[in-house]
């Protein structure tokens, strides 16, 4: 068992309650739930969705986060987000999990790094860096090489 403040020295649970809300939103495919957490000018950088949707920059603000919900669900038959492991400073929380991505026959495993800045008790900035290729579920190695398409 972790320690409560595990990854969060600085006690910052209500920016980790914030994204975890925009996690759960996001699993619950509930657009209206995840905007009541992020700010109108927010920046999300989701490359592999974006770069799949013929997208070649950020989604920028609420209709930035509408965007990306209508590309998920256009692009992916399943994208599943796996939030493993929470760190925090001060407008900040760090995100380490996998990403699990199907359309059709394909299969897409990704280790992942969310960067989440938050202002105000709302998220302004997500960035998703890509960490190679995960283990598939029930796997014991890893997965081999692949082209980053981190969803």
């Amino acid at each position: 068992m972790r320690p409560e403040y595990y990854g969060n020295p600085a006690g910052v649970t209500e920016d980790v309650d914030v994204v975890r809300a925009i996690y759960a939103a996001f699993a619950a495919r509930d657009l209206e739930a995840g905007l009541a957490h992020v700010a109108p000018d927010c920046e999300i950088v989701v490359e592999g969705t974006a770069r799949r949707a013929g997208r070649s920059g950020p989604y920028r603000g609420h209709e930035g986060l509408r965007d990306y919900f209508a590309d998920v669900e256009r692009t992916w038959d399943d994208l599943t987000l796996h939030a493993d492991d929470f760190r925090a400073l001060p407008g900040s929380v760090v995100v380490m999990g996998r990403v699990h991505g199907r359309r059709g026959e394909e299969e897409v495993h990704r280790k992942v790094l969310w960067t989440w800045r938050l202002r105000d008790g709302l998220a302004v900035a997500v960035r998703v860096s890509d960490l190679g290729p995960a283990p598939e579920p029930g796997a014991s190695a890893a997965a081999g090489p692949g082209t980053p398409d981190v969803p």
